[in-house]
Formats: structure tokens, C-alpha cells, sequence
């Protein structure tokens, strides 16, 4: 009988479990679609940019892929990416954090490298 009541607690432990991950499962799933959208109207956006600068410009998409290159390879990696995803404090020379506007160790202020870097 007490074994049959611990079995009983822990089916329903297990079922409370695999509920709340089906939950986390759905919100992580909209998250993803809600981002999706995002992005594709950031390209959208940036596509419509470009062939507006490009057609009063001269420029060519040459000329655009070119200075994307460069910009990618400006922190030394061919990734796609516009950094690397760490930043060095210019002061103490200690890894930045990402969530601080200043140094956690000797509170230097982080300076931005361009207008887009978050």
C-alpha cells in the first residue's frame, strides 16, 4: 500500500514535469516564429536600403559585398558576425560583460566601435 501511494506521488510528479516542459516547449516555439519575423523584415528593410543607396549611388553589389567582408573580418574572424562576442576593457584590459554599459572591475566606461554595436 505505501509503496503503491510513493508510486502514485511520483507518476504525478513526472506528469507535473513533462506538463511544464510542454510549456516551456510552446512559448520557446512562439519565441522562435516571433523572432523569425523579425529578422525576415530586417532583411526585408535592409534589402530595400540597399537598392535605394545603390540606385542613387553608382554603387554596385559588388562594392557592398566587398565592404561586408571587411567589416566581418575587422575583429579577425570570417564568421558572418560583426564581432567576436567579447569585448576587452580598454583600461584594465579584462573581459567585458555584455550586460554592463562599464567595466565590473575598475569601471571603465565601455566605448562602441560603431552605431549598431548593441
Amino acid at each position: 500500500m505505501l509503496w503503491e501511494l510513493y508510486q502514485q506521488s511520483q507518476i504525478w510528479d513526472a506528469s507535473e514535469t513533462a506538463a511544464r516542459a510542454e510549456s516551456k516547449s510552446q512559448n520557446v516555439h512562439f519565441e522562435i516564429a516571433r523572432l523569425e519575423d523579425k529578422i525576415e523584415s530586417l532583411a526585408l528593410t535592409c534589402q530595400a536600403l540597399w537598392e535605394v543607396a545603390r540606385d542613387h549611388s553608382g554603387l554596385s553589389d559588388e562594392q557592398l559585398l566587398a565592404k561586408v567582408s571587411e567589416i566581418d573580418l575587422r575583429d579577425g574572424v570570417a564568421d558572418g558576425k560583426m564581432g567576436s562576442g567579447t569585448d576587452s576593457c580598454g583600461k584594465c584590459g579584462r573581459t567585458l560583460s555584455k550586460r554592463r554599459m562599464s567595466c565590473m572591475y575598475c569601471g571603465e566606461q565601455r566605448v562602441k566601435q560603431h552605431p549598431f554595436q548593441p
